[in-house]
């Protein structure tokens, strides 16, 4: 039996990315889940990746391949996984008319993205969402509030599944975990203003605290104060940025402005065996240890207590097999079917 082709299409990221880019240099949550999701696919399927900023093609191996964009016209897809971009969905649909079609969401969406339920019904798009928490409020947003339900009258509701990102089980060396490191890996977008403000409150209570800073590379914010116990290490490659976390007695999340649909950095870190100080906000609840204390992000006594807590008895986190490639796989098999 002819195995079935999946398309990946990212029109977004501005440099060409694969396999080993992950070991090479620092690359967004987004993109690294797609190298890792498109590798686990192709054990079971033909795998296309396309990007709109590469110019050659790189073969992975008999089963997954990186191409341009320009090249997508001489594959034939069974399955279309588009990455964020609605406005591709319509010329796809007509490109590729036999093609199921995926749009692959990695943000929240507020109502305006009901009026988009016109064209995800003509194009019988099926909505994949990061988290159940993520596809929950989506279909609350897209089929169950006034606007949506309003919408239900003349068109159908659209599909919406979810699909974790793919967390493999890390070895973990035996480490010498600094109970005065702090580490902040994120873009700076995520709320960096809001940790850093956190940070300088608790840092005159616990003078010893250093904060690690470091960002997938592509956005920078250099209005952000650091004083002399903020260390900025920059753009790391994953293995160099897991290493720190390990090392560290948390990742330093208390910020309550960007809702994560998933969170590598909950999963990562957990996995390592390091808490994740965050507010409940977004999928944390979901993807976090059930032994890692959330908290207020704007309560920063209650921070302060944390941090100290942990220090004084660290919390028991491990690595969740819900986010293993196996079940990964049997998510997308589910969705695409």
């Amino acid at each position: 039996m002819n195995k079935q082709t999946i398309l990946f299409l990212d029109n977004t990221y501005p440099k060409a990315y694969q396999l080993s880019t992950l070991k090479q240099q620092a690359l967004g949550g987004t993109e690294s889940s797609v190298v890792k999701t498109a590798l686990i696919l192709s054990q079971k399927y033909n795998v296309i990746v396309a990007q709109k900023f590469r110019d050659k093609v790189h073969t992975e191996n008999d089963s997954l391949c990186f191409i341009p964009k320009s090249k997508m016209d001489k594959t034939k897809p069974d399955f279309i996984v588009v990455l964020r971009k609605y406005p591709l969905l319509k010329d796809l649909h007509q490109q590729f008319p036999q093609a199921k079609l995926f749009l692959w969401l990695h943000t929240y969406k507020n109502t305006e993205y009901v009026f988009k339920r016109m064209g995800l019904s003509k194009t019988n798009t099926t909505l994949v969402c990061n988290s159940k928490t993520h596809a929950i409020h989506t279909a609350q947003i897209l089929n169950n509030s006034f606007l949506g339900s309003l919408f239900s009258l003349f068109s159908n509701k659209t599909k919406v599944a979810y699909c974790y990102n793919p967390i493999a089980k890390p070895d973990k060396p035996p480490i010498k975990r600094d109970i005065n490191k702090l580490l902040f890996f994120s873009s700076p977008n995520k709320g960096l203003k809001q940790v850093v403000k956190s940070f300088n409150a608790i840092n005159k209570k616990l003078p010893d605290l250093r904060l690690y800073i470091a960002n997938p590379g592509y956005k920078d914010d250099k209005s952000i104060e650091l004083n002399k116990n903020i260390i900025v290490l920059g753009s790391l490659p994953h293995q160099q940025m897991m290493q720190h976390v390990a090392e560290s007695l948390c990742v330093f999340y208390p910020q309550d402005s960007f809702a994560e649909t998933f969170g590598l950095i909950y999963a990562e870190a957990n996995a390592l065996g390091t808490p994740v100080l965050a507010h409940d906000i977004g999928a944390a609840r979901e993807i976090l240890h059930s032994n890692n204390k959330l908290i207020d992000a704007n309560d920063i006594q209650q921070i302060e207590k944390t941090i100290v807590s942990w220090q004084q008895d660290f919390p028991k986190v491990e690595y969740n097999k819900k986010f293993n490639y196996e079940n990964i796989l049997q998510q997308w098999q589910r969705v695409l079917q």
